[in-house]
């Protein structure tokens, strides 16, 4: 039986955005879409920074980050168009299907795409495909 929406939200949801149902509910349906199209075997969790706004003032500032060790997924939403939240969503489901596949066990060293050419490809391959499942989620929708 495969799990309902809000439970997947509910399940990956810390703190944040969890009051605002549509939110909840476009969460948990871009989540099913990449959990299907992925073959997403475990769930990250997946934590709403809302109150960083020295990162939301910085005009280059963060969007999100995975961190493999945890297998959780950082987004930042202070001051962000809800869309832009899911999209940085579907780039970093991107990075955790990378972990669970074994491919961020490479040595990193930087966050610098200029100094590293293994973290370039993937994070090469987290825009294209995360950015492409995002639209095909998208595109989907009634």
């Amino acid at each position: 039986m495969k799990p309902k929406l809000s439970v997947i939200a509910k399940q990956m949801l810390q703190e944040g955005l969890t009051e605002d149902q549509e939110f909840r509910q476009l969460l948990g349906s871009l989540a099913k879409h990449l959990i299907s199209r992925l073959g997403i075997k475990e769930l990250p969790q997946v934590i709403l920074i809302n109150n960083d706004v020295q990162n939301a003032d910085d005009m280059l500032g963060r969007t999100g980050f995975y961190n493999h060790n945890k297998k959780s997924i950082s987004l930042f939403t202070y001051g962000r168009h809800p869309k832009d939240i899911l999209r940085t969503f579907a780039h970093e489901m991107i990075h955790h299907k990378q972990n669970q596949d074994g491919r961020l066990r490479h040595q990193i060293t930087t966050q610098n795409v200029n100094e590293d050419e293994y973290l370039k490809q993937i994070e090469m391959e987290a825009y294209r495909d995360g950015n492409l499942l995002f639209r095909e989620w998208e595109n989907g929708l009634d």
